[in-house]
């Protein structure tokens, strides 16, 4: 519904036009609080058309049917390390920040990255004491549960 307020020859009107009916050439209009139906000029009353969907042929085999290919966000593909403790992804997300290089020492709790997840901003803590000997992702990566982020030996 929409609300007019018009002013025809000094005298002031409230106007409210329903939706109007596109299958439909009426209006029910309110002025002044007195109800009306109107019929709109120049316009032809449209058939509605309701989409058809066809079946799928016979012969179709589902096993040709081959799936597309997508190209993915930026990922690296993480090597598993020759020694030290893996820091895995917790949960899905994108990383925001790296915190240290590689080389870098560690304290138990010191924050490793961050990860955005849901909308939220999730730190990434060292588990353990250490030197950060690899570092698999990069900023903006997405990452998924389970991916390895980095190394501390």
């Amino acid at each position: 519904m929409k609300n007019y307020s018009l002013k025809i020859n000094g005298q002031n009107y409230n106007v409210q036009i329903d939706d109007v009916n596109e299958n439909s050439t009426l209006a029910h209009v309110t002025v002044n609080d007195t109800p009306y139906e109107v019929e709109i000029a120049g316009v032809e009353r449209v058939a509605a058309n309701k989409p058809q969907v066809a079946p799928a042929p016979k012969e179709s085999d589902s096993a040709k049917i081959t799936p597309a290919t997508t190209t993915s966000s930026p990922r690296v593909a993480a090597a598993a390390p020759a020694s030290g403790s893996i820091v895995k992804c917790p949960l899905p997300g994108t990383v925001v920040s790296i915190n240290v290089a590689v080389g870098a020492k560690v304290a138990p709790g010191q924050n490793l990255m961050v990860l955005e997840a849901m909308k939220m901003e999730n730190n990434i803590d060292a588990d353990r004491a250490g030197v950060v000997k690899q570092i698999f992702v990069q900023q903006g990566a997405t990452v998924m549960e389970g991916d390895n982020l980095l190394v501390i030996e």
